[in-house]
């Protein structure tokens, strides 16, 4: 007996072999895995359609065979899951279809959970948030909906947050910002909404952050200029507005900032143009920016060599003249992007300096010039422009400049 109990313990994680009636029968000596791992994995099967996946070697085995199952990995021990796959392998994923169910919240050893690339819907549950040993939660490429749980703040090990390419709504929950070992964020292509909470700024080690093509709105916070060690900044296709924070000057590591076909609008920061390995990878396009900094130009041109191109910004040089009693005409330089759906709106004030009221618009941008009429006579009236860009299908948002210089001039 004490022979067999030293060859068992030996040979923790080898087969015996029972010869029976001719018969070989392994017999594995694997301990099973904790009882409510084994069902949150057979709640995982049931909710996804377990039947029709890919590939499914040896799942639903008997007790003992779980470390076996495809895509899980269990500890050196085998007596608990620590990473389960189930996504990413080959062309679709692994087709997995359905819920993600809360009993996985039973995983409390898991350090990685990759679900991504299947056919997966319905919400991302908040019981995720029990599993505190997470480095990596990867559920991109699905058809998830609903919020993004705010529990997910409570996994502080996490590495890695992929959570790109489905149908999530509502904000940015700020609790992410409790996740100070991220190093990846990925929540691109969702219907997000609200403004970049400014907590984000406190993941100082982020390397990589991609929010892009969602619809997140309000400023670029300042505070991602903490992010000393950010290599790639993505937040294109938003509706991102107001200027560049210059504490962008910060970001020395960044090799990728993509800030294209949002909102943005005012003088750009000259730091952007010193960003020592920021060589190629700047998109501004689409937006309302400028500057008249040569320096930054050439920098910005070397870049990005279409940028001023396509930028919505206030025309120049503004006149004004008196046509008669009760109109006059303002006209001014059409500006470089004048391609595209979009016009002018002339605004009118009594008072120099505003505030102003909308007084005409032209069909598009080509125009030059446009005639105020409905004015009283004998009356100085002062005049800016702004150019506004309609949605299209390289920016959904309507852009606005900022107003241009002022003009003024007297009716007769």
């Amino acid at each position: 007996m004490m022979y067999r109990f030293s060859l068992a313990k030996a040979c923790w994680q080898i087969l015996l072999v029972l010869v029976f009636a001719g018969l070989v029968i392994p017999i594995p000596l694997h301990p099973a895995v904790p009882a409510q791992e084994r069902n949150a994995l057979i709640a995982l099967y049931n909710s996804t359609d377990g039947a029709n996946w890919k590939k499914k070697t040896h799942w639903l085995g008997a007790v003992g065979t779980e470390c076996t199952w495809y895509g899980v990995r269990c500890n050196d021990t085998g007596s608990s899951i620590t990473s389960l796959t189930l996504g990413f392998s080959g062309l679709g994923g692994n087709q997995l279809r359905g819920r993600i169910p809360a009993q996985l919240r039973s995983l409390t050893n898991l350090q990685s959970l990759d679900l991504g690339a299947n056919e997966l819907s319905g919400s991302i549950p908040s019981e995720l948030g029990n599993l505190r040993n997470l480095q990596v939660l990867r559920l991109s490429h699905n058809q998830l909906s609903g919020p993004i749980p705010t529990q997910l703040g409570n996994l502080t090990n996490l590495h890695q947050l992929y959570l790109s390419e489905n149908q999530l709504s509502g904000p940015i929950p700020t609790q992410l910002g409790n996740l100070t070992s991220l190093t990846f964020l990925a929540l691109s292509s969702n219907q997000l909404s609200g403004r970049i909470p400014t907590q984000l700024g406190n993941l100082t080690n982020l390397q990589d952050v991609n929010l892009g093509s969602t619809r997140l709105s309000g400023t670029i916070p300042a505070e991602l200029g903490n992010l000393t060690h950010l290599e790639s900044l993505m937040l294109i296709s938003n509706q991102l507005s107001g200027p560049i924070p210059t504490r962008l000057r910060n970001l020395t590591s960044l090799t990728l900032l993509a800030l294209s076909s949002n909102q943005l609008s005012g003088s750009i920061p000259a730091e952007l143009g010193s960003l020592p390995k920021l060589i190629r990878d700047l998109t501004i396009s689409y937006n309302a920016l400028y500057t008249n900094d040569s320096s930054l130009i050439s920098s910005l041109n070397s870049k990005s060599p279409d940028w001023r191109n396509t930028q919505t910004i206030a025309p120049v040089g503004l006149a004004a003249a008196a046509q008669s009693i009760s109109s006059i005409q303002v006209s001014w330089t059409p500006i470089v992007y004048s391609s595209g759906p979009g016009r002018y709106i002339v605004l009118r004030s009594t008072s120099s300096g505003g505030p102003y009221s909308p007084a005409g618009s032209t069909a598009d941008k080509s125009a030059s010039s446009l005639t105020i009429t409905g004015l009283r006579p004998s009356t100085t009236y002062y005049f800016v422009v702004q150019t506004v860009t309609d949605p299209h299908a390289k920016n959904r948002n309507t852009v606005t400049s900022e107003y241009s210089s002022e003009v003024s001039a007297a009716t007769y």
